[in-house]
Formats: C-alpha cells, structure tokens, sequence
C-alpha cells in the first residue's frame, strides 16, 4: 500500500531554550490532533491541541486549536532552527482501502523554526 510517508529530522545544533530565546514574534505549537495532506504532498493543513505565543523570546499566551498550512517545499525550505530534542511522534498506523490495508507510521521529529507559516484560518 502506497499511502503516507515517513519522514525524519536529524537532530540539529540547538536546544528548545534558545530557540524560544532567539524567536522574536512566533507561535510554539505542540502536539498535532488534525492533519491533510493532498495527494501530491504538496498542500497540507495541521491543527495542534495547545501553542504559546512567544513575543521578545519568552513564551507567552496560550493558545487553544491552533491551525497551519502551507506548500510543502516552501515550508521545509523556510526551516531556520532545527533541535537537539528528536522525540517519536505520529499516528500509529494509516489505515485506507478498501479492503481496508493498514500501514506503520511515524516520524521522528525535533523542535524546529519555521519562518513565514501561515497560522490561523483567514477568511
């Protein structure tokens, strides 16, 4: 089954503290509950459970339902910050078809910055 593709970040040169402390205006989203992603793997949108603001490199206000999207290349090319913190994350398993087929997923993935991702939804 052709279906969802794993992807994982090596571990970069930074902590999570320094890269909150050299963030001036940014958002920290945690834990993804939602996700698309077409079929080309270009287009996607994820929304996360929680997120801070962070304004002058401190984690502020919290932020319930956050959402994202962007273009695929475009996203991981604005990467500018990547972790030292690689954690497993990723659903368990994609399950699709019929007769349904299940796949093994995950990724491991660390803290990482992007710039110029649109957040929220617009009207």
């Amino acid at each position: 089954m052709v279906r969802m593709t794993n992807v994982g970040l090596e571990p970069g040169p930074h902590t999570f503290d320094e890269i909150i402390e050299a963030t001036d205006e940014g958002v920290h989203m945690d834990v993804n509950r939602s996700w698309s992603i077409d079929d080309k793997r270009l287009n996607f949108q994820f929304g996360c459970e929680i997120a801070w603001e962070i304004r002058n490199g401190r984690r502020g206000r919290m932020v319930r339902n956050p959402t994202y999207t962007g273009i695929g290349p475009v996203f991981w090319s604005s990467m500018d910050m990547l972790g030292s913190d690689v954690v497993a994350w990723g659903t368990p398993n994609c399950g699709k078809g019929q007769p349904g087929q299940i796949g093994h997923t995950g990724h491991p993935a660390a803290t990482a910055r992007f710039t110029g991702v649109r957040v929220g939804v617009r009207g």
